[in-house]
């Protein structure tokens, strides 16, 4: 028996290594260790999508479903449409956070995500820009959330700007009513840890479809989400009319679109307009009297220094 050189026990030693790794590429892993990785992916990132948006993180085949869209994609495909999802939210919503409130397991390789995507609804950006550059000093930005009034029909109220702007000038505060969009996602993955079925549900959209919904306010909020959902190759028109034929849009007071905001009550509207006249007007005499205090404290400073140079005392 030859003795063995050097090269060849090099030779030998890189070969079982690579037959150990490829061993261990074939062997599936621990379902559990699966479903750990997974579920530290998704909360990692704050979202289901951008988890998910590489192909070797798919499988071959992936099944997904929402409440708007269905179908079968390859692992490209799929990869594709999740990082698509995530940025053009990214893009499109203003201020936009992804945030995961829960992840269980409901079987060894099936998890369910408790997920919300928060942002500045587009009719209220000019009122977030308006505190974010407010022109007497820097505000207190407060976020909240209108869920607990999707069941309250809703009406536009100058009574309630004019507490928005109360607010801004005597508490340095500005309170903005953001949207929130709350979804629940089923995933399922291979042994390898690959996605390979995913089930989506926005818990507004279950509302509106069960008539618990009668905030437009609340189902402007859905829809713009949903527009940053549009898959490529789908004109807005066709994707305005999938959305219509999925979710009861309609049923949503307000939403007609021969409903015109502040017709509901016309003697609200009066007691609003008069509330916000006498805040503005208060605003007004407020900033007046200190300008014309300015005013005149500058005409008595000009006189004493007139005074100065006629007596040659400067």
């Amino acid at each position: 028996m030859k003795p063995l050189r050097a090269p060849d026990i090099a030779s030998q030693v890189h070969d079982l290594a690579h037959r150990v790794h490829a061993r261990a590429r074939r062997s599936p892993r621990p379902r559990a260790a699966v479903a750990d990785d997974a579920l530290a992916r998704v909360a990692s990132v704050g979202s289901p999508f951008a988890a998910f948006s590489r192909g070797e993180d798919c499988a071959p085949s992936v099944s997904y479903r929402s409440d708007v869209q269905e179908g079968t994609f390859n692992a490209t495909e799929y990869a594709a449409l999740s990082k698509r999802w995530h940025v053009v939210a990214s893009r499109d919503l203003r201020d936009v956070t992804f945030d995961v409130a829960g992840v269980s397991r409901l079987a060894k390789n099936e998890l369910l995500v408790q997920w919300s995507t928060s942002f500045v609804p587009a009719k209220l950006t000019w009122l977030y820009d308006l505190g974010l550059n407010w022109p007497l000093g820097a505000l207190k930005m407060s976020k909240y959330d209108i869920l607990d009034r999707a069941g309250e029909t809703s009406t536009f109220s100058w009574r309630v700007l004019a507490q928005v702007f109360k607010r801004a000038v005597f508490e340095k505060e500005m309170r903005i009513p953001i949207a929130k969009i709350e979804g629940t996602s089923a995933m399922t993955f291979d042994d390898e840890g690959r996605l390979m079925r995913h089930v989506e549900s926005l818990v507004l959209v279950s509302m509106v479809n069960a008539g618990k919904v009668r905030n437009k306010r609340v189902m402007r909020d859905v829809l713009e989400y949903l527009d940053c959902r549009k898959p490529p190759g789908v004109s807005l028109e066709d994707w305005d009319i999938n959305i219509e034929s999925k979710i009861d849009v309609y049923s949503v007071p307000g939403m007609r679109q021969l409903d015109v905001d502040g017709l509901e009550d016309q003697r609200s509207n009066v007691e609003d307009a008069t509330a916000v006249l006498g805040f503005f007007t208060l605003v007004l005499l407020t900033f007046s009297s200190v300008g014309f205090a300015w005013y005149m404290r500058g005409l008595q400073s000009e006189k004493m220094f007139r005074e100065m140079l006629d007596t040659g005392a400067f």
